[in-house]
């Protein structure tokens, strides 16, 4: 059986190898109960490329302990957890089917094999008040055994952990903050690591780290003092190779690797301006005037050295390669491929992390997978000529199928929260308890039912195939040669150019004449025979309702491709930039229109049911009655909406490059 558990922690490092001798008895407020031990040791699986180090989350066998067993800890969105599952009894070393189906968005049926075994001897301090357990307080001694490189690691550190969920935030700050006092009396500090596992893999750690074998292992001094850990992901795939992009904390914890507040930066330390100013994993900006280097104390300079600056200052340059070391190469030039594999690989990454949420049930997890599945589709479409066309068309056409399928389940969630504010908007008296209850009991039966569809969708082999086929794209598979031949500039201009106009000619469409026939959504040709307009017939009202829907998928898709690039670091320019922007804010005034259609539609079908069972239908029809008029005078509007966009959007664009 899988269980489920929020953590809320604080870790920190404890510098040398002795223990250290924390005065707990000078706990304000709180007391400490008997001390328990404990030997554990766990071991961590990954595949071979840390497909799950990578997406924040971390598999592990422990023994020993009071939670032995198997544990996937995770960050999804927001939150933090660990979802545990007990031992197999015919097969304890075996991953537990329940918990693989949750990884396979991850892992895509990869093997997982041990990466890392953690050995901790733990003392474990229950803190107290008033006789009740507010948290516990381990001390942590730690081995640890990279199992890929050989090495063997070695640290301390304690972490305090809330053992109750029924605290305030008050209260919470209360345990912390004394602990915290003890602590750094006894020169403990906020933990630098973001998990266990990633010390292990020698991801992270600083002087608090100590190699312990092999005596020649990185970060290893010639005496073996306990140097610092330097030794780095040599796959280029961990925490470390990631942590530009926001990738790669194993066990779901935030980048200080604590709940808590940020931690203060080690004094004494300064960085490179530029560095500083980029931030890790950007491109330093072109046009900032570039930093001096500091001079090097003439002590440290070698004869040579003195030697060629006195010939350039005299003008009797050294010939080059005689005195000089190599020459730098200058990097070369990103290309419309480099930022295409980039936006791919990104949004592709995200949507595997948002599957393994929607898996474990994390809140909005099911909106975000359908908007990173909509991204990747928006950015094929702004990227014709630089795919190859087969390729665009089939991607598309899966894309928007796993679209379609959480789309439903979307909207169910939309309902849901549109008949929360629309039951509670009602005079006092007008509806019933009882009649509340039915519609939203309506509301969860059919968000069931769509959230099974949902599942099934992401155990499928060919959704499972999609994501392969997406990561294969994203390492170049099937660009054009075009793609690698023109710059990343004109790249990033042209595929949000595309997706800026696609804004324009689906805005700008001519509804059909009167009796014309036009091919329509579903949805569409609901709102059609629902509601009249002026000068309209249900076909023309249906036709407007699709250009207007059309329109909000275009500008959503140039507000992703916009995103997109951005997040690569490439520049389309500002004023396609704006545009984007411009299109955004309209996004938002045809949602209103398009949602009341939704809600509208859900609301008929509720009514139907209601109706084969008996049930009250009063309610239904007077909320139904207010979203046909909601959606009536927002399609009024849309033609004017429609216009707006237009002029604001042709005003934003370069009229030439």
């Amino acid at each position: 059986m899988v269980t489920h558990q929020v953590e809320i922690e604080r870790k920190y490092d404890v510098s040398g190898t002795k223990k250290p001798k924390l005065k707990l008895h000078k706990l304000e407020h709180f007391t400490v109960g008997d001390p328990v031990e404990h030997e554990m040791s766990a071991t961590y699986y990954d595949t071979a490329d840390l497909l799950l180090s990578r997406a924040k989350v971390a598999v592990r066998r422990r023994t020993g302990g009071g939670d032995d067993g198997w544990h996937v800890k995770y960050e999804a969105g927001r939150a933090r957890g660990e979802l545990h599952h007990e031992p197999l009894k015919t097969a304890p070393t075996r991953l537990p089917a329940a918990l693989r189906k949750v990884l396979l968005g991850l892992t895509l049926g990869e093997e997982l094999s041990p990466v890392a075994t953690v050995d901790t001897h733990r003392t474990l301090h229950p803190v107290l008040s008033e006789g009740q357990q507010y948290a516990e307080l381990c001390l942590d001694a730690v081995t640890a055994r990279d199992e890929r490189a050989g090495v063997t690691r070695a640290w301390t550190e304690c972490e305090v952990e809330l053992t109750r969920d029924d605290l305030t935030e008050k209260q919470s700050r209360a345990v912390f903050e004394a602990v915290e006092k003890v602590l750094f009396a006894a020169g403990a500090a906020p933990s630098s690591s973001v998990a266990k596992i990633a010390r292990a893999l020698g991801q992270d750690g600083g002087d608090t780290v100590r190699v312990v074998s092999p005596a020649d292992a990185p970060g290893n001094d010639a005496a073996g003092s306990g140097a610092a850990d330097t030794a780095s992901d040599t796959s280029g795939t961990g925490a470390a190779a990631d942590a530009g992009d926001g990738r790669g904390t194993p066990e779901g914890a935030d980048p200080k690797g604590s709940t808590s507040k940020g931690t203060k930066k080690d004094k004494g330390k300064k960085k490179h301006k530029g560095a500083a100013a980029a931030g890790p994993g950007q491109d330093r900006n072109p046009s900032a005037p570039k930093t001096p280097k500091k001079s090097t104390d003439h002590a440290g300079r070698s004869a040579a050295q003195d030697r060629e600056s006195e010939g350039e200052r005299d003008g009797n340059a050294p010939v080059a390669g005689k005195d000089r070391g190599p020459a730098r190469e200058k990097p070369a030039e990103r290309t419309g491929a480099d930022v295409l594999s980039l936006m791919i690989t990104r949004l592709t990454d995200q949507l595997q992390r948002w599957d393994f949420a929607v898996r474990i049930g994390a809140e909005d997890s099911v909106h975000q997978m359908r908007v990173r599945s909509r991204a990747l589709r928006s950015v094929l479409q702004a990227s014709r000529g630089f795919l190859a066309d087969e390729t665009v068309v089939d991607m598309e056409q899966r894309l928007k199928d796993l679209a379609r399928v959480l789309g439903d389940a979307r909207d169910q969630e939309v309902a849901l929260e549109r008949l929360d504010v629309l039951l509670e908007g009602q005079p006092s008296g007008v509806l019933s308890a009882a009649a509340k209850a039915d519609l939203k009991e309506a509301a969860r039966h059919l968000g069931t039912d769509t959230g099974r569809a949902v599942r099934r969708e992401l155990d499928s082999a060919p959704y499972l195939q999609l994501l392969r086929d997406l990561r294969a794209l994203g390492r170049g598979e099937g660009f054009t040669e075009e793609t690698a031949r023109v710059s990343a500039k004109k790249f990033s201009k042209a595929v949000l150019g595309a997706a800026l106009n696609r804004v324009l000619v689906t805005a700008t469409t001519t509804l059909p004449a009167a009796g014309e026939d036009v091919e329509l959504s579903q949805m569409a040709a609901d709102v059609g025979e629902r509601i009249s307009l002026p000068g309209k017939d249900p076909r023309q009202t249906a036709a407007a309702f699709d250009v207007l829907h059309e329109t909000r998928k275009a500008a959503k898709s140039a507000r992703y491709v916009c995103e997109a690039l951005t997040a690569a670091h490439a520049r389309p320019g500002k004023k396609r930039t704006r545009a984007a922007v411009v299109a955004k804010d309209y996004q938002d005034d045809l949602g209103v229109i398009t949602d009341a259609a939704v809600m509208e539609e859900w609301l008929a079908r509720a009514a139907r049911s209601f109706q084969r069972t008996g049930k009250d239908r009063y309610a239904v029809g007077v909320l139904h009655g207010m979203e046909l008029t909601e959606l009536r005078n927002g399609m009024l509007e849309s033609a004017e909406i429609l216009e707006d966009l237009v002029e604001d959007l042709k005003d934003a664009l370069p009229s030439r490059d």
